[in-house]
């Protein structure tokens, strides 16, 4: 197991912008230096061509462009799609729509603050954090102010919003739908982030690691480098997220705390990308963009991940979902030529020798 220090310094990068929020005085704390790296392409899914075997399971029509899946405990999911931007709630065993709650530009991630919700949807074209319930599709709350381009949203165990401020550069504290406080880079292009109890977790798309905040504190408390280029992040069990390492091919499995620690390196050929969490079967799912495939994990023993195989997926498989019901897996895909669909996969076709 590589552990690695805990408060690791803030990034001297051209590109870095002053950070949003309504607490100007809230700062990082002082920190040991680490090497910064240039300005580079932000890690992408690749651009798949199209599947060489038919997707496994059923696949049902969706919204275009669909990217960012949830499904909460009822067995509503919600999907963010794009022109005509918006959420869309679905039955996540038949794939019929409920209802589309239309948005001010599109999210390109979702999560839940809860069980069964509500949503979390940051919308990048607007700067603003939505909320809305899963059964009827109502919005909570507009926060604005969140940044520029705010990116990915996870609520921890206190309550806390953390924002990712992709093209601002560091996170956006947010409680009670309003702005709190904001700290700077840190992370120059944040992405994903996973709750994880009181702290979130958060990868930066540049390739400089991952970064640590305590939701009740509203600092950041470690960093640390992982993988070549970050996407996505999920809480696992316990104290352990995983990332998906796009530019790298793999997934890391991480303990956070006041340090970061390697509990795992997953190999995950082919740019992987949307990542999902079944926690009564402790599977891990990430899917491989550049090949159409879905990767089965097994995390019952997060040391000693399991590669159970491979399932075949719509074209372009950017994000990806667990029902908690039904074990069910959707999948969204969006290929290059706008054609869209929505994969249901049933348990018995994720049972594989």
């Amino acid at each position: 197991m590589n552990s690695r220090s805990g408060l690791a310094g803030l990034l001297a990068v051209g590109m870095l912008a002053t950070g949003c929020g309504s607490d100007a005085g809230s700062t990082a704390p002082t920190t040991t230096p680490v090497h910064a790296r240039a300005a580079t392409p932000a890690a992408e899914p690749a651009t798949a061509g199209a599947p060489a075997v038919p997707p496994a399971g059923k696949v049902v029509p969706i919204g275009n462009a669909p990217e960012g899946i949830v499904i909460g405990a009822s067995g509503i999911g919600a999907v963010a799609v794009r022109n005509p931007d918006g959420v869309e709630l679905i039955d996540a065993t038949t794939g019929a729509m409920r209802k589309t709650v239309p948005t001010v530009g599109a999210a390109r991630h979702l999560s839940l603050a809860g069980p069964d919700g509500p949503v979390l949807v940051p919308l990048e074209a607007s700067d603003e954090l939505w909320e809305l319930t899963l059964a009827d599709g109502r919005v909570t709350f507009t926060a604005t102010g969140v940044g520029r381009q705010p990116h990915d949203a996870a609520q921890t165990a206190g309550g806390t919003i953390v924002v990712t401020n992709e093209r601002g550069g560091g996170v956006v504290f947010v409680r009670g739908g309003a702005v709190v406080a904001s700290l700077p880079a840190g992370p120059v292009q944040p992405g994903g982030v996973a709750a994880v109890g009181n702290f979130a977790a958060v990868a930066d798309v540049q390739g400089n690691g991952v970064w640590v905040y305590d939701g009740s504190t509203r600092q950041q408390i470690a960093h640390g480098p992982v993988g070549v280029k970050l996407t996505h992040a999920v809480g696992l069990s316990g104290d352990l997220a995983a990332f998906a390492d796009t530019d790298g091919g793999a997934v890391f499995v991480e303990r956070i705390d006041s340090q970061l620690a390697q509990v795992a390196k997953i190999d995950a050929p082919g740019k992987p990308y949307g990542l999902a969490y079944d926690a009564a079967r402790r599977r891990l799912y990430v899917t491989l963009t550049a090949s159409n495939l879905v990767r089965l994990i097994d995390v019952s023993d997060a040391t000693k991940p399991r590669i159970l195989g491979d399932v075949p997926t719509v074209q372009q498989p950017n994000s990806v979902a667990v029902d908690p019901r039904s074990g069910n897996v959707l999948v969204t895909g969006s290929d290059p030529d706008g054609g869209s669909g929505l994969q249901i996969i049933t348990p018995d076709l994720l049972e594989l020798p």
